[in-house]
């Protein structure tokens, strides 16, 4: 069985971790699942991926004897409280009509629903311990890191449109829960693409979303990606500017890296503690994209700001400065998929013949052939 170590971000067989002065004991790694295993009546079929709070995972379980595909998001050791929030926020979201790009929760339990309203997220044994988890429907796709990792800049217009439709899900936070969400990164969003081959994002991590006022900022030093988080998070806390700009900023970074082909702050085989100085007192290097006009390059560079007050004033407005000059995200073509049961197939299959049938009988009366 695998362990997650927080300190060093790996995965190892090891129960005890000691690197360059990070040292992980037994309890604060978490266990990573494998194919096969169970939380409660739900099977692990993949990993999906592991973030700071989190892992989550393509699973199955049955309902009226038929496995049905899921995702689970299991807290690590240390992270219960943030996951609790999280499936929280998202049960008010979801009341709130739920948004497209955001997963759709699901009940943790297949019985006791009442309870599942009161609690959305579930609590299950394993081994010696006790695991916290949400379940959502099933979604394929893969998280933005992996995709920029293949092709670290992708088509300027599918960069565009996938920071578009991230700024309408988190205003759509912002309006409807009062949160700022503060951890965007290409390790939150799940990309999907549609028939004509357009990026569709799934934002898949609220676990350090907070209002304004109540901010953990402990929590968010050690669990934000160092390279992504704005700079009035990390300096002048006392003096409280944050809000929509925060996460403007955010958008501001995922849009630069993906036109850059590489993030602001270089954060690879660097400590943390390091970057965050970086973030707090270097300024982001230049666009410079020559295929872009000028005034394209500046909306960039005024989203990413240092200053909170010198960003665009909410991620609306961000968004529609990019529709002026990017156009609006073309509209959903869905693949359509009826599921038939097997009867229907087959007498389907029959009727086919028989019209078959029928025509090659008829054009050979018609040819005199008997």
């Amino acid at each position: 069985m695998k362990r997650y170590c927080p300190k060093s971000e790996t995965i190892t067989p090891m129960f005890s971790v000691w690197g360059s002065a990070r040292i992980s004991e037994a309890g604060e790694l978490s266990v990573i699942f494998d194919y096969g295993d169970y939380l409660g009546d739900i099977e692990i079929v993949r990993l999906m991926r592991v973030m700071k709070t989190s892992a989550l995972y393509e699973a199955r379980r049955k309902i009226k004897n038929k496995p049905e595909p899921i995702l689970i998001k299991v807290a690590h050791n240390g992270c219960e409280d943030m996951l609790k929030r999280e499936a929280v926020l998202m049960a008010k979201l979801s009341e709130k009509g739920g948004h497209p790009m955001l997963p759709v929760l699901q009940a943790p339990y297949l019985l006791g629903s009442s309870e599942a309203k009161q609690r959305p997220y579930g609590k299950v044994a394993f081994g010696d311990e006790t695991k916290y988890y949400i379940v959502y429907a099933h979604a394929e796709g893969e998280f933005l890191r992996d995709v920029l990792l293949k092709n670290p800049q992708p088509w300027y217009l599918h960069a565009a449109w996938l920071t578009i439709s991230l700024a309408d899900v988190v205003a759509f936070i912002h309006y409807k829960a009062q949160h700022l969400v503060l951890n965007l990164s290409p390790d939150t969003v799940l990309i999907r693409y549609d028939r004509d081959g357009i990026p569709r994002p799934l934002l898949m991590d609220l676990s350090l979303a907070a209002p304004p006022d109540r901010i953990d900022f402990d929590q968010l030093e050690r669990y934000s990606m160092a390279a992504y988080i704005a700079p009035e998070l990390l300096i002048d806390r006392e003096k409280g500017q944050y809000g929509a700009q925060t996460d403007v900023y955010g958008l501001g970074v995922l849009l630069y890296e993906m036109l850059k082909g590489r993030p602001p702050y270089a954060y690879r085989l660097r400590r943390p503690e390091d970057v965050r100085q970086e973030v707090r007192t270097q300024p982001i290097p230049p666009l410079d994209r020559t295929d872009l006009s000028a005034e394209i390059n500046m909306i960039v560079t005024q989203a990413i700001d240092k200053s909170p007050t010198r960003r665009h004033k909410d991620v609306r407005t961000f968004a529609k400065e990019l529709r002026k000059r990017f156009g609006e995200v073309p509209a959903e073509r869905r693949r359509w998929r009826i599921p038939l049961p097997p009867q229907m197939v087959a007498a389907g299959v029959a009727v086919i013949l028989l019209l078959v049938a029928w025509v090659f009988f008829t054009a050979v009366l018609q040819a005199g052939v008997i």
